[in-house]
């Protein structure tokens, strides 16, 4: 059942307590009550049977009524929540989550080390671990989840404070991740990454950018890389990655056949970089790229076109027009080769790509016969996340 982002009445959630007995999913994501009191409370015997539970932006005393009856539902198994009030109050909860696969547990002021260990000892049948902004996180239970957690493959750690020393404690090779974001970890190094990534190769889904302040990525972590295949690696986003050269990256690139997303910001830097980057991309569907000061505009619409004819999605940022006629017969042209091409976002920086996209987009659109593509300056997110959060389960089940 999913009633994320409703008004909640106390009435409803007593009905759906007494009525759909075998309840498995039930989704709460930003709904609030209408008529909350403060002498409400759930029976301990309320959704016994679910598995599922989704928390997220549930806030204050709309909270508490479910965060309050946690510690009896045995058979959780997916959890998202992100507020609770005390770190005492999430310790009784996740002692108690023995089955719990899932966890989800984003912005959440409460979560701290600790609490991570108590998942290493009490949670061994975890396989996604997301702590996106858990602030008070450094690592420090890293070994211990690595070792303990046997089924572990996705583990989201964004803007989390974790530690290169504490990166560097743990014995990456014990680990059977598929999925990692360490994205915005200002306190990771190279040397952490060193000793973390060469050893991660059966991963699908990589999330490094501004990691380390950008600087953490290096050439010599790609080379060290680069001496083993990533025959799984899907996504990969390394942009705001300042300390790497396109050589390195086109040659770790060619290691990783199956790549259909990828987010490089500007670390290519030369047409021949482009060029020997994209022919080893057959299978690209969604590329990100932000200007360097000697690609072309039309030049990356030539070469995306000869090389990766299954673009679903093409970011370029802070591209400029030098020659508008030129960069709208090769734009012509890419829309025209790429059938699946469905979003093509330009945050231009000139008048052409500018002010005058929309009437470029309309005239290509025309030339081309392609009615169905979007051509604009609107943002578009092409990472489509994780496989295995919580996100995929509210999703996928089949709702009572």
């Amino acid at each position: 059942m999913n009633i994320s982002g409703c008004a909640l009445s106390v009435s409803l959630i007593t009905a759906i307590v007494e009525k759909c007995v075998n309840l498995k999913t039930l989704s709460l994501q930003g709904a609030h009550f209408t008529d909350y009191t403060h002498d409400f409370r759930l029976k301990t015997s309320s959704f016994e049977n679910l598995e599922n539970l989704d928390l997220r932006f549930l806030y204050g005393d709309d909270s508490k009524v479910f965060i309050t009856l946690l510690r009896q539902l045995k058979n959780i198994q997916c959890l998202g929540i992100d507020n609770v009030g005390s770190t005492a109050e999430l310790e009784k909860i996740l002692i108690t989550l023995c089955n719990l696969r899932i966890f989800h547990c984003q912005n959440c002021a409460s979560f701290k080390d600790i609490h991570m260990d108590i998942l290493a000892s009490s949670c061994p049948k975890l396989e996604s671990l997301c702590l996106t902004g858990c602030i008070y996180v450094t690592g420090l239970s890293l070994p211990r989840l690595i070792t303990e957690c046997k089924h572990l493959q996705t583990l989201l750690l964004s803007c989390t404070r974790v530690r290169n020393s504490n990166i560097m404690r743990t014995d990456w090779s014990q680990a059977s991740l598929t999925e990692l974001d360490i994205s915005y970890c200002y306190g990771i190094g190279e040397a952490g990454l060193m000793e973390m990534l060469p050893k991660l190769t059966e991963l699908r889904y990589l999330q490094l950018s501004f990691c380390g302040w950008g600087r953490a990525l290096s050439d010599d972590v790609m080379k060290a890389m680069s001496q083993t295949k990533y025959q799984q690696l899907d996504t990969l986003d390394i942009h705001s990655s300042f300390n790497i050269n396109g050589e390195t990256l086109c040659k770790f690139v060619r290691r990783c056949s199956r790549l259909t997303t990828l987010c490089i910001g500007s670390a290519i830097t030369t047409n021949e970089e482009l060029e020997s980057l994209l022919k080893g991309l057959r299978n690209l569907k969604h590329f990100y790229i932000t200007k360097q000061a000697t690609i072309k505009t039309e030049t990356v619409f030539i070469y995306v076109k000869k090389f990766c004819h299954r673009i679903e999605t093409l970011a370029l940022y802070n591209f400029y027009a030098i020659n508008r006629h030129r960069v709208e017969e090769a734009l012509v042209e890419l829309v025209e080769a790429c059938k699946f091409l469905k979003i093509l976002c330009i945050r231009g920086t000139n008048v052409p790509l500018r002010t005058e996209l929309a009437h470029m987009a309309n005239k290509v659109k025309h030339c081309a016969k392609r009615n169905d593509i979007e051509i604009s300056r609107r943002p578009h997110f092409l990472l489509s996340g994780a496989k295995l959060c919580l996100d995929s389960v509210v999703k996928n089940s089949t709702f009572s």
